[in-house]
């Protein structure tokens, strides 16, 4: 016997297959012929002709299905609203889909009639608890794993094993299980909806708020202390994973006035700001940090260290300089002076106050056990002309180093010293571990600059073409997140190459454009401070970009 049924029957011998929703329209599918689209337009023909004749007609219809999530019974309903709906008024009011698709379907079964009735009855069959499970686990957006999902359980004080709650949810189709690299738990849109609305009924709104951010206080501690170590490819996997919630967590808080919470995830998550290029996460530290509410907390120093950061990596020099100097002011203990020691160090070593990038670098490892900052104050020894003192201050960044991060760093560093002394060869080693570190701890970022650093290498050892490919990528990605101070450096380092094969006139282009930038980087020991905003630059960047790109093509083989 073949039975179609919204939960197993619990038969002996049973076998179970699960329906999933109609396939959805990918970016590059015909959206006509994919089953969702077909639904759709198979039952508007009902009631009007040519529901969809043009491209921008078809392309709504895809979104539609989409936000329906490929559901049968709401494609259908949406389809039928064509009699009284335009396709363009339809697309703009699917928020309203529990409510505005209803009393259109064809069907003597009133359970069918709206989307709302179909939920509403699926619902009612589940028992209390699983009831309460079932609209807690509607505010993650994105789903959850089962450790979070035991978290939420146990924190509900629902009697029982947690997983006996999930499996009943999933049993009956109100929640879906996926199995990935961890089994996570997610909703189909609709029925996020309605259990959301459904919290409100019940008069959990805030309950629900303050649980939702406790959560996020808890995952972002745990992504923070990941970071920190060894197991910092987990954290780093977590993070990327969790971001839909952690965004729905940020505009929550935000929402709230919960600076608490709001705090901390940013604080927490300072690891992403400097290495990762999640610019959401920045762009938190910095709406933050400007928020009047934040005056005299108790983590406004470390927040105003995670906005400098950030706008030290999207090239403001100037602001990042003045968000650690308050947030310095403001500290009340070792840890929040760490988060402003950092930024600015590398604030002063970008603008060749290599002294300053020195004095603030080692008063971070002073005040804190955090991740050691003495690769910067390398660096600025290095740039100065100090050798030995910067060999001496490597070799404490990798004897303190305690993540695949730090190492990377220490590595890069230890790279750049190699390059300096004109031991190209050994410079590549570094610059290559470095590269591997990074990119296996995901701090994207880092990969960035030591491929910078291993190109030179390249080019020194006579590799044009490796060198020329390598800055084509690298240059698209600084590109990419905004980083002009790092991108800067990668030109000039390129019209140094140009000059080498040849091409003068885009050597001088470039070189140029980065002496003219008031976000570029000092060159050399006998740097200058950045040079002031007003500073003219000879072509747009996007010009610059774009001539940079175009050297590199007509020399690649």
């Amino acid at each position: 016997m073949l039975a179609t049924s919204r939960e197993p029957l619990g038969l002996p011998g049973e076998h179970t297959a699960r329906l999933a929703p109609l396939p959805l329209p990918g970016a590059d599918d015909d959206p006509a012929h994919v089953a969702s689209v077909a639904l759709f337009l198979e039952r508007a023909a009902r009631v009007r002709t040519d529901p969809a004749a043009s491209a921008a007609e078809l392309a709504l219809v895809a979104d539609i299905v989409r936000r329906l999530d490929g559901v049968p019974l709401a494609i259908e309903l949406a389809a039928s609203r064509l009699s009284a709906f335009s396709l363009r008024d339809l697309h703009d009011r699917l928020d309203r889909s529990l409510d505005l698709l209803g009393s259109g379907r064809p069907t003597g079964d009133a359970r069918h009639r709206t989307l709302r009735s179909t939920v509403e009855w699926s619902y009612r069959l589940l028992s209390p608890d699983e009831q309460r499970l079932f609209r807690h686990v509607a505010p993650f957006v994105d789903g959850l794993d089962l450790e979070s999902a035991e978290w939420l359980a146990a924190d509900l004080g629902l009697p029982g094993d947690p997983g006996a709650g999930l499996s009943r949810l999933v049993d009956a189709s109100m929640v879906d299980a996926h199995f990935e690299v961890r089994t996570r738990y997610r909703m189909l849109e609709t029925l996020r909806a309605f259990g959301l609305d459904r919290i409100g009924a019940a008069g959990e709104d805030d309950e629900s708020a303050d649980r939702m951010l406790r959560w996020g206080v808890r995952l972002t501690t745990s992504i923070e202390a990941g970071l920190t170590g060894d197991d910092e490819p987990d954290a780093d996997a977590t993070l990327r994973r969790e971001r839909a919630n952690l965004r729905a967590v940020w505009q929550l808080a935000r929402r709230r006035g919960a600076v608490d919470a709001a705090a901390h995830v940013v604080v927490s998550l300072y690891g992403a700001i400097a290495y990762r290029d999640l610019l959401e996460i920045r762009a938190w530290a910095e709406e933050l940090a400007a928020d009047p509410v934040l005056a005299g907390h108790p983590r406004a120093a470390g927040v105003h260290g995670a906005a400098a950061e950030a706008a030290y990596q999207r090239g403001d020099l100037e602001k990042a300089a003045t968000l650690a100097r308050t947030g310095l002011e403001q500290a009340t203990d070792d840890l929040g002076r760490w988060y402003c020691h950092v930024p600015w160090s590398v604030v002063a070593l970008a603008r060749g106050s290599y002294p300053e990038a020195i004095e603030h670098a080692l008063a971070a490892t002073q005040v804190s056990p955090r991740p050691d900052p003495s690769g910067v104050a390398a660096l600025a020894a290095l740039y100065s002309g100090d050798l030995a003192r910067a060999r001496s201050l490597c070799d404490d960044a990798l004897a303190g180093a305690a993540s695949p991060t730090e190492r990377a760093w220490a590595a890069y560093v230890a790279g750049e010293i190699e390059n300096a002394t004109a031991h190209a060869g050994a410079a590549e080693g570094h610059y290559r571990h470095a590269v591997r570190l990074a990119r296996g701890s995901g701090a994207s970022f880092l990969v960035g600059v030591a491929t910078v650093g291993l190109l030179t290498a390249l080019s020194d050892q006579g590799r044009v073409q490796d060198a020329l490919r390598g800055y084509r990528d690298v240059i698209r990605y600084f590109a990419r997140t905004g980083n002009w101070t790092h991108l800067w450096a990668t030109l000039r380092n390129l019209a140094d190459l140009l000059r080498r094969t040849g091409d003068d006139d885009a050597a001088r282009l470039l070189s140029a454009a980065a002496d003219a930038a008031p976000d570029a980087p000092a060159v050399g020991p006998a740097a200058a401070p950045a040079r002031s905003a007003g500073a003219g630059t000879p072509l747009t960047r996007a010009a610059v970009l774009d001539a940079a790109l175009t050297a590199i093509a007509g020399r690649v083989g």
